[in-house]
């Protein structure tokens, strides 16, 4: 029963529940019926691939003697072992030794050896390879030729790559890959010129015989009609939804109606169009939910809104920062005049998440200047000073400065960009140029007068020697509208016309964010790229360890927690990195070793150990200190170390605040470790910390003296 239980949860994907089950019948000894000990090895060994350990699955099938009957299927997954720890070269080697008897292993090696040949950087090879392929099984067949069309497009062989598909996709039904070969030809038609190729889904639709085919062609023509005519063609998008309502194909084409109906001004419509489906992949879940925030938005129901957005980012890492930027612009909107004691707006401040946390400080700082307080003038500077994205540095930059010109003290720079534009007033190129900036004012409807003025200096001066700042201004302004992909050409510009200088790298640094916040998954692996070309080159400064970060980042998103480890323990291990990227670097590390913990609950530990090292260094900040203390806490609770969670709580509680004054995590501390101590029916002790937080008056203050007076009426603690 152990034996099939862990077969079974492998078959589900669950390769790190079932590989213990397996090894401890290996270790015991155990004898399953009728299951040989190779099988036992065998499973184990695709279980350790499975859970990301090829080595240890390469070694242990060292004791599949040569004359089992399972040597050549021990010979194929040592070569799959290669294959995962990137020892292409290795893989092929085996693969061409092995003497293989069986068709389907020889079949299945061929595969491996152009599968470890693409992977080489060898696609035309690999294209030939995988072309030669006999497709003994439907899996094989599907598996090859995607293998050669993915090749064959790399070797900018577009057209073969699409013949190829459209073959393979010709004699077939229900192919057990035929999602990912629709997609990939869609792909590859998309790429071609328009009007190149007529396209055989009208035909296969009406296939009759052929009624999973027929299926997938009419989801595909309905969409790329949708998508060429989106009003004119949605009828057929809403047939395909109706005639199959529970297909996944139908959640995709549910999201693409709601996205129009929003586009076309109906949110009603696209909240309707975008109800959650429980059984969608977690992916179109999570766009379908940023959909109901935007639709939300765009009626005024500006609580509703959050929570969507909140959702979005939950269900899905990639959409996180983008969802959490739309909540800091509601929360900007809906709490003016009160965003420095706004709960939502400190938290999102205080994240570190970039671009969202720092538009929300500059919101905060923005609404105390509104209304006079000092403050804002000073977090204003501190904004211009600290923060990492130029857009907001821009703005925050402009306010400061008009501030200042406002309250009388208009420092020499501010008097000498005013006199520049008064004295240069018979230069156009000079006065045009900063007519640009001028028409930023930090308000949200800038961008477009920015952009528009922005593009025109540029038609008018191509050559000019403020054509770099000028374009990074567009990039910038494009970004700020949700011109994601206009943003990002214009950034890949700068950087490619300022090839070798610091400038250039900081734009195509800026590319690369650009590219992460698309919702296309070809977008993340170019932002990838990007943010390797800016990490290879130039000094390892912090642009560098910046783009590492991201590149961590990118990769949980992607659902690649190891690889993301691996980024983090190189920033670690360098010499060079200041205490802030140190401080993101172990921050990152600890919540992607809870993230695995998932699955490989020994994880926990390490990932409160990493805190452990981010909370005990005095030279990091004290809010990453304090927020490593209370995920520490959280962790050590889950486990059951109680004693130990409650220790972490109250180290960051007492934390000194007298160089830094930090308040969320602090407060949070109290409050989870007051909780703990509930849960433990200390009440006294519960009450004095709570007592504690509302004598200091911070944001929590109201909150922490409800929750005092509630527990001494429902506990009966009097005072004497």
């Amino acid at each position: 029963m152990a034996y099939w239980k862990a077969r079974a949860l492998a078959g589900t994907g669950d390769h790190a529940a079932a590989c213990p089950i397996l090894r401890g019948l290996l270790d015991t000894g155990t004898s399953v019926p009728s299951v040989p000990r190779e099988m036992i090895l065998l499973s184990t060994a695709r279980s350790l691939r499975g859970s990301g350990d090829p080595a240890t699955a390469a070694s242990l099938l060292q004791g599949i003697p040569p004359d089992s009957p399972l040597a050549e299927d021990a010979i194929l997954e040592k070569g799959a072992d290669l294959l995962a720890e990137g020892k292409t070269e290795d893989c092929i080697a085996l693969m061409h030794s092995a003497s293989l008897a069986g068709k389907e292993s020889k079949v299945a090696a061929a595969y491996l050896e152009a599968l470890a040949t693409w992977r080489a950087g060898n696609p035309s090879e690999a294209a030939r390879l995988f072309a030669n392929i006999p497709p003994v099984t439907p899996w094989i067949a599907s598996a090859s030729a995607i293998g050669a069309a993915e090749c064959f497009s790399a070797s900018d062989r577009n057209a073969k790559a699409t013949a190829l598909l459209e073959k393979h996709l010709e004699a077939i039904d229900d192919a057990p890959l035929m999602a990912e070969e629709f997609r990939l030809y869609d792909q590859l038609v998309d790429a071609a010129k328009p009007g190149s190729r007529v396209l055989p889904y009208a035909k296969w639709s009406q296939d009759k015989k052929r009624p999973v085919r027929a299926k997938y062609a009419a989801f595909f023509d309905a969409r790329r009609r949708h998508l060429d005519d989106s009003r004119g063609s949605a009828s057929q998008l809403k047939a395909f939804v109706a005639a199959w309502p529970d297909d996944p194909l139908s959640d995709e084409g549910r999201l693409l109606l709601a996205l129009s109906a929003l586009r076309q001004g109906n949110p009603g419509d696209a909240v309707k169009l975008a109800e959650d489906h429980p059984t969608a992949a977690p992916v179109l879940r999570a766009k379908t939910a940023f959909v109901r925030g935007l639709a939300a938005a765009a009626s005024g129901n500006r609580d509703q809104a959050a929570t969507e957005f909140r959702a979005a980012g939950e269900l899905d890492a990639r959409l996180a920062k983008e969802a959490l930027y739309n909540r800091a612009l509601l929360a900007a909107s809906s709490g003016s005049g009160s965003l420095d004691v706004s709960r939502e707006a400190r938290e999102i401040a205080g994240l570190g998440s970039g671009l969202p946390s720092e538009e929300m400080r500059f919101q905060i700082a923005l609404d105390l200047a509104r209304r006079g307080d000092p403050a804002g003038e000073k977090m204003l500077g501190d904004v211009a000073d600290s923060v990492s994205d130029s857009g907001v540095k821009s703005r925050a930059r402009l306010a400061s400065a008009e501030l200042a010109m406002k309250s009388g003290k208009g420092d020499a720079a501010i008097k000498d960009f005013a006199k520049s534009l008064h004295e240069n007033s018979g230069e156009p190129e000079r006065e045009e140029y900063l007519s640009v900036f001028l028409k930023d004012s930090g308000r949200k409807g800038d961008s477009a007068p920015v952009t528009e003025a922005a593009r025109k200096f540029l038609e008018a001066h191509p050559d000019s020697r403020f054509a770099p700042e000028v374009r990074l201004k567009l990039a910038e302004s494009l970004l700020a509208s949700g011109d994601i992909q206009g943003a990002r050409v214009q950034f890949e510009r700068l950087a490619s016309s300022q090839a070798g200088s610091e400038f250039g790298r900081r734009a195509l640094f800026l590319a690369a964010q650009s590219a992460a916040r698309s919702m296309d998954p070809a977008s993340i692996d170019d932002s990838l790229v990007l943010l390797e070309r800016v990490a290879g080159s130039g000094p390892q400064d912090s642009l560098t360890w910046q783009a590492r970060l991201q590149e961590g980042a990118i990769k949980n998103a992607q659902n690649l927690p190891k690889d993301a480890l691996a980024i983090y323990d190189k920033i670690l291990t360098t010499p060079g990195p200041d205490s802030e990227i140190r401080a993101a670097a172990l921050m990152a590390k600890g919540d992607t070793l809870h993230r695995l913990a998932s699955e490989e609950p020994s994880r926990d530990r390490e990932a409160a150990d990493a805190w452990r090292g981010l909370s005990s260094d005095p030279t990091i900040p004290l809010h990453w200190r304090n927020e490593a203390l209370c995920k520490r806490g959280l962790v050590l609770e889950k486990i059951g170390d109680g004693d130990a969670a409650l220790a972490a709580y109250y180290e960051a509680f007492k934390n000194p605040r007298d160089k830094e004054s930090e308040q969320i995590w602090h407060d949070r501390a109290a409050f989870e470790a007051a909780r703990l101590l509930e849960g433990r029916k200390q009440w006294n002790d519960a009450a004095a910390l709570y007592s504690q937080l509302a004598n200091e008056n911070g944001p929590r203050a109201v909150e922490s003296k409800a929750r005092l007076s509630k527990l001494k009426l429902e506990n009966f603690l009097w005072e004497n």
